[in-house]
């Protein structure tokens, strides 16, 4: 997905939010998600999963090429970790809808 086919989504689910609105807090999300991860935060979507910064050592590599030995510095990569609530319904081909239905079930028993 595309983050102007979430906006689009988002816009036409949420009628009394404007597009332009709707837009900017996606573009919010984003930015403050980005900006944890720069921060070194780990970041957790419950039934999505969790992003962390991971650090690589420095290492002595190889040029393909050459076959000279390299000095590799440090390298920081973002880990992802996949929740088993979205491993369980990737592998089970639950759809959309049911997952809609299912968080809406969940918001409703909170409002309880």
């Amino acid at each position: 997905m595309k983050r102007s086919t979430l906006i689009h989504d988002l816009a036409i689910r949420y009628k009394y939010l404007n597009h332009p609105q709707v837009e900017r807090m996606v573009e919010l999300v984003f930015k403050h998600l980005g900006q944890a991860l720069v921060q070194g935060q780990r970041i957790e979507i419950r039934g999505i999963g969790t992003w962390a910064v991971k650090t690589r050592e420095p290492r002595l590599a190889r040029n393909p090429r050459t076959g000279e030995k390299v000095q590799v510095g440090i390298k920081k990569n973002i880990g992802f970790r996949m929740a088993k609530d979205l491993k369980n319904r990737i592998n089970n081909d639950t759809s959309p809808a049911d997952v809609d239905k299912k968080i809406e079930k969940m918001y409703d028993n909170k409002k309880q």
